[in-house]
């Protein structure tokens, strides 16, 4: 301990006398760790934390699935209830629709509360205590006793105030009263892959799932299942128990389950599914800035090593062993990597709030995100394994006092010199990777922003309206306050047309139908197409284009003959040797609907999704009410400036109407390509950081050899040779480095670039413009670097060169 306090007090002493060696390894380590830091705190709440419920390895997501493509779809009321009735193997089965759309009233201004309906199991399932009040009771998750509630914190913090006397409370729901039953704890998370819920996986009020026994239906398919094992039971055998279940209700309901499976997904799988790939290449990628931040320290190290090298020479002669010189460098570089290790929490600090503004919403447990403490647990223990590691280095090369002692202070050190060209070696190689693998995730999202998704996006506003079911009763009430609207709304300033549709392209939400064509069999079990219920302006707000027939006109009403149009894709696949204008369809049984226009293509579930086939039905005609509808206005100029006017207008028509999400259409897509932009700009900024880096470990490489090679630059040019002769000798000596490292870094990347490809939109692995852009900005940036000490070297005195010595 008193070698330790010794060494310490020297080590201080060492950094005050060398600040500027001390402050940049500092800093370097600080950036390094600091990054890395912030990504594994990323990768932390998202991947590597278990889920916030009790026994999470038992939690299970049951999907239907499609035995024709092995799509896993959500689940048919009936068939829930099925499961759940026959199964072995699990404790429990849940069912969430997450499809409820509630409006508040009588608590102020109307208000659009995100909601879902939950079976009774469904608390207890993930083994959450209400902190006020109880879960649902069995008896109320049956259709007539299901007006309770249960709400969020945040709920029952902004309306009651933290109220204790909450419990029975009414809450007006759709002009229906509801009693609050309970209150969620304040931790509590409903942790889910946002796309599997279409969107909403962050509820304030749960409602009673409320089936009817008596009207069971196996044709929709909204809900989404998560099933506890029981103990002892593998995801093998409740497999195997779910594979008998499908297969009995597919003999008994042929006509809605036929070639329809079943099949369990560990939950932490399938949250983690759509991001576990991009993460962990995000993780690899700030590893190697690492790398390389470690291998710039330890090109320091080397450099300072030489300086000492005479110092340690005369402690070795005194009588110093090299384990007490080993403990004192170990001792030096540990605590600078702890100085740089409390550096690089604040680095991580502003990485991650940076991060969390750009975070996709589709990201899960994005709000769990911090700088906590297994994320400090990480940094402390890399700033102490690079401080071991780096304390080893000044002795890598075991040299003799009288050696050392003899040697001049301007003669090269053979071993530290090849060490130092292996370390820049391996800086080119991992800038390399990091730079190819940015460049990849560049090219795949300018591919992905250049497709056209089939519609117009500029001066478009969009805003979500919630009906409510005891006002608007059926679609004819519906469409009468469609009408008065638009009225309203293309009377503003400023306003060029208005529409309403229940689905916008890009959205998160759809539905779809198997509609029966005429003089055709029905479509294959599981064969569904998306439709879209829209006024008949859409298409000309939106510019989508009409290849054949019509759009929908003002006298598409009610009581006329009912009308569809469909897409390219649609007639293609459908009527691909006939006309399909004339043709009729039905949906949902009668009446016959004849198709009167087909129009162009929409990429409505995302801009790298392909063509799909899409019906457009007129409002007015929908077999049935669909309540959920988005606002569409063209304006003349900003979008975001008519908020107040249309806002005012929507309720004109209906004071109780609330208008929420409003946005512009741009921003609706730009929301669409977040993940993929989220990727590539931290990649791209990691891939700079590596370059930076790289070039400044090629610099300093190149500075070391020229000072410890300025005898023989001096006598190079006392025989003649010229400053371009010596220029060269040191600019091929960089290059010659460069190109190792070059061709090891290309040989890797194409190895990894497998692991990458399901990232990657329209753009090959082996992009041939990546990987010849990349080679020659590295050698560009590597003769930048190179070129001062190279014009160092060749302005050299030869006479002052040699008196030197």
């Amino acid at each position: 301990m008193d070698h330790l306090w010794q060494d310490t007090r020297y080590a201080l002493r060492t950094i005050v006398q060398q600040p500027t060696f001390a402050t940049a390894v500092i800093l370097t380590l600080a950036l390094g760790i600091g990054a890395n830091t912030a990504i594994f705190s990323v990768c932390n709440a998202v991947l590597f934390r278990p889920l916030p419920y009790p026994q999470p390895d038992r939690l299970v997501m049951v999907w239907e699935r499609m035995s024709r493509d092995g799509k896993l779809t959500p689940v048919a009321p009936a068939n829930f209830v099925a499961w759940r009735e026959e199964n072995r193997s699990f404790e429990r089965l849940a069912a969430v629709n997450p499809l409820v759309d509630l409006t508040l009233t009588g608590r102020g201004d109307s208000e659009r509360i995100v909601a879902a309906a939950a079976s009774a199991d469904f608390f207890p399932l993930l083994g959450t205590q209400m902190a006020i009040g109880r879960g649902f009771l069995a008896d109320e998750d049956r259709a007539g006793h299901d007006h309770v509630a249960i709400i969020s914190d945040a709920f029952w913090r902004r309306h009651f105030g933290t109220s204790h006397a909450v419990l029975g409370e009414p809450l007006t729901l759709n002009d229906t009263s509801y009693a609050v039953v309970g209150v969620l704890p304040r931790a509590f998370q409903f942790v889910a892959k946002a796309s599997d819920f279409q969107g909403r996986n962050q509820f304030h009020i749960w409602v009673p799932l409320g089936l009817n026994p008596q009207r069971l239906q196996r044709g929709t398919h909204p809900l989404r299942v998560l099933g506890q094992l029981k103990q002892g039971v593998t995801l093998n055998q409740a497999q195997a128990d779910l594979d008998v279940i499908g297969k009995n209700l597919e003999l008994a309901y042929p006509a809605t389950n036929r070639d329809r499976g079943i099949e369990a997904v560990p939950l932490t799988e399938q949250i983690v599914s759509n991001v576990r790939t991009a993460l962990l290449t995000l993780l690899v990628a700030v590893g190697l800035v690492l790398l390389i931040a470690c291998v710039n320290v330890a090109n320091l190290m080397l450099s300072r090593a030489t300086s000492r090298e005479k110092e340690m020479a005369v402690r070795l002669a005194l009588g110093a062993t090299r384990v007490r010189l080993v403990q004192q460098f170990v001792t030096e570089s540990t605590l600078l990597a702890l100085l740089g290790g409390l550096g690089s929490v604040g680095v991580a600090w502003g990485c991650l709030a940076a991060l969390i503004r750009y975070v996709p919403l589709d990201i899960p447990r994005a709000g769990a995100i911090s700088l906590d403490l297994t994320a400090l647990a990480f940094s402390a223990a890399v700033s102490v394994i690079t401080g071991l590691l780096f304390g080893c280095v000044p002795l890598m090369h075991r040299v003799s006092a009288n050696e050392s002692l003899r040697r001049s202070s301007h003669t090269v050190t053979g071993g530290h010199t090849r060490t130092r060209n292996a370390l820049v070696v391996g800086q080119v190689a991992f800038a390399c990777v990091l730079l190819i693998g940015a460049g990849l995730m560049g090219r795949s999202l300018w591919q992905l922003l250049r497709v056209s998704p089939g519609f117009r996006t500029e001066h478009i506003l969009t805003g979500e309206l919630a009906l409510s079911s005891s006002r608007y009763r059926d679609v004819r009430h519906i469409a009468a306050l469609q009408r008065d609207l638009l009225a309203r709304v293309q009377g503003l300033p400023g306003v060029r047309s208005a529409a309403i549709a229940a689905y916008l392209p890009l959205g998160g939400t759809d539905n779809s139908w198997s509609p029966m064509f005429e003089g055709r069999p029905p479509l294959p079990p599981g064969e569904y197409i998306k439709y879209r219920p829209v006024t008949p302006s859409y298409f000309d707000i939106l510019a989508i284009p009409v290849h054949e027939g019509r759009r929908f006109e003002e006298t598409d009403r009610e009581d006329a003959p009912a009308v569809v149009i469909i897409n390219e894709a649609a007639a293609r696949n459908y009527w691909a040797n006939s006309d399909p204008v004339g043709q009729r369809l039905q949906i949902d049984g009668p009446p016959w609907r004849t198709v009167v226009g087909v129009v162009g293509n929409v990429r409505h579930e995302g801009l790298d999704a392909e063509w799909k086939p899409e019906l457009y039905l007129p409002y007015a005609q929908l077999p049935y009410p669909n309540r959920v509808m988005t606002l569409v206005v063209r304006t003349v100029g900003d979008p975001m400036s008519l908020t107040a006017a249309v806002r005012n207008a929507v309720s004109e028509t209906d004071s109780g109407l609330p208008l929420y999400r409003i946005e512009t259409l741009e921003q609706v897509v730009d929301a669409s390509v977040g993940e993929p932009r989220f990727r590539a700009m931290l990649l791209g900024a990691f891939a700079i950081v590596a370059l930076i880096l790289a070039a400044i470990g090629l610099y300093g490489v190149m500075s070391y050899l020229v000072s410890q090679r300025t005898r023989e630059f001096g006598i190079r040019a006392a025989v003649g040779a010229t400053s371009q002769d010596l220029m060269g000798l040191v600019l091929g000596r960089s290059l010659t480095l460069v190109f190792v490292g070059l061709a090891f870094g290309l040989l890797t990347a194409a190895a990894l670039q497998r692991f990458v490809r399901s990232l990657l939109f329209d753009i090959a692995p082996y992009d041939v413009l990546t990987f010849s852009v990349v080679p020659v900005l590295l050698v560009s940036v590597a003769l930048i670097a190179s070129y001062l000490p190279a014009r160092r070297a060749a302005s050299i005195d030869p006479i002052n060169a040699l008196r030197s010595e």
